[in-house]
């Protein structure tokens, strides 16, 4: 996770500067701070976590083809679904 963050940081660094710079990187750190003490301060059940961390894998996933996967850098698709398949089939064996 921190690899996704370190790029996403340089995307929004890249494409947003002068905002990302100033405001932005502190409303994404405070927003760690609020999630942990949501967290910790309150109780949600099996199927709310299932929800909420579907919705955080779908935004990993489109932040690795929004950012790591552009065609001006010739990244190689089937390798990123190769890799995909293979910690799929890691996780059910799991």
């Amino acid at each position: 996770m921190a690899l996704h963050f370190v790029v996403n940081d340089f995307g929004l660094r890249e494409n947003h500067k002068h905002v990302y710079h100033k405001l932005g990187r502190w409303i994404l750190a405070a927003a760690i701070v609020v999630g942990w003490a949501m967290g910790v301060g309150s109780e949600l059940s099996p199927a709310a976590i299932a929800l909420l961390f579907a919705f955080l894998a779908g935004g990993v996933i489109l932040n690795v083809l929004k950012e790591e996967l552009p065609e001006e850098r010739q990244s190689r698709f089937w390798a990123f679904a190769l890799g995909a398949g293979i910690y799929t089939v890691l996780l059910l064996a799991l």
